[in-house]
């Protein structure tokens, strides 16, 4: 069984980052230190009331007659509100209790809520077994049309944010969905370009070699697959990276210079030190998570048609972030991914 993607790829490939990619990345990142206040005390996410804003357990029809789990909170009243919708990262599905827990604690998810968002959280069908299905993608697609279709939310307003293997996902719905905007961090490009194939260990020399040589893998049929897909984007996209992890050589030497060579609407934003995951908002640095964030209602804000109007204080509580290592998310990843073969 393909053993898919650990966080996709592992901090633990030793892949070097070359001096042109880290020469990039320190030119990009320049301005992203953490702000005074940051550096003297705790970086803080809002916990939104789960009175005020209830995470909704939501299931929704797929479009293979599959049922789709979304967890769903709102901004009180009845809007109109712009909508968010959040992908995780992986190859496998998240427990429908963990998808809910993350909508109440996951510092990036919460301070869209606390801006003003409705935000979608789903899990999706796998991609284990093969990574070039597109089962995961269609139910996105199904989430991304109920998400456009509720009362409360502008169907001009709805973005999407990924991380990883959501990243990729993000990318597919800038092409295939109807988004005013889109943004994947770190995305798992080995999957949009269809370099991960059935039957390919991370563990193994043949992932490796894609991770540490993925131009040599850019084959005519991968180059006019990936340029097909990336011709069909239509919507502004922003692609946040560190400088730790493999997977920015493949978005660094193939999908931004692709992306820039169609004149696709493409922002990207480099954080100095950060590994894999940091864009959630608790991996790492802290403040790291929270400048991203800042970045990204920058992104956004000039392609919403309704604009985000901050949640009532009263309704928030600020509380510190509890840091976690990559090591702690990859060993998370590790037990869904043990679970989920349970389950099958």
């Amino acid at each position: 069984m393909n053993k898919g993607l650990r966080s996709l790829g592992r901090s633990r490939l030793q892949v070097h980052v070359p001096l042109a990619l880290a020469t990039w990345l320190a030119i990009a990142s320049s301005g992203v230190a953490a702000e005074p206040d940051e550096q003297s005390g705790a970086v803080t996410y809002p916990r939104v009331s789960e009175d005020a804003c209830p995470a909704e357990i939501v299931t929704i029809p797929g479009k293979a007659g599959n049922e789709v789990t979304i967890v769903v909170r709102q901004p009180p009243g009845s809007g109109p509100f712009p909508a968010i919708v959040l992908l995780h990262g992986g190859l496998s599905p998240y427990p429908t209790r963990q998808i809910k827990d993350e909508s109440l604690t996951r510092p990036n998810y919460t301070r869209f809520l606390a801006s003003g968002f409705v935000i979608a959280v789903p899990t999706f069908r796998s991609r284990e077994e093969n990574p070039q299905t597109r089962d995961a993608l269609d139910d996105c697609l199904s989430v991304v049309e109920y998400v456009k279709k509720k009362p409360a939310v502008d169907p001009d307003s709805v973005a999407v944010f990924g991380g990883s293997g959501g990243g990729s996902l993000a990318l597919e719905l800038a092409g295939e969905g109807d988004l005013c905007a889109a943004i994947a961090g770190e995305p798992a490009s080995v999957l949009f370009t269809g370099m991960m194939v059935t039957g390919m260990s991370d563990r193994g020399p043949a992932f490796q070699d894609v991770m540490r040589n993925p131009i040599k893998y850019y084959t005519p049929e991968l180059q006019a697959f990936t340029r097909a897909k990336i011709a069909q984007i239509h919507c502004p996209v922003m692609i946040a990276h560190g400088d730790k992890h493999p997977i920015n050589l493949i978005n660094h030497e193939i999908i931004i210079p692709e992306m820039r060579a169609a004149n696709k609407p493409l922002d990207v934003i480099a954080y100095a030190g950060q590994p894999h995951s940091f864009y959630w908002g608790v991996i790492a640095d802290p403040a790291a998570g929270k400048k991203f964030f800042g970045d990204a209602m920058a992104f956004l804000k000039p392609h919403l048609q309704t604009q985000p109007v901050p949640l009532d204080g009263s309704l928030i509580e600020q509380v510190p972030v509890g840091g976690r290592t990559e090591r702690d998310a990859e060993n998370a990843t590790e037990r869904r991914r043990r679970s989920a073969r349970g389950n099958r």
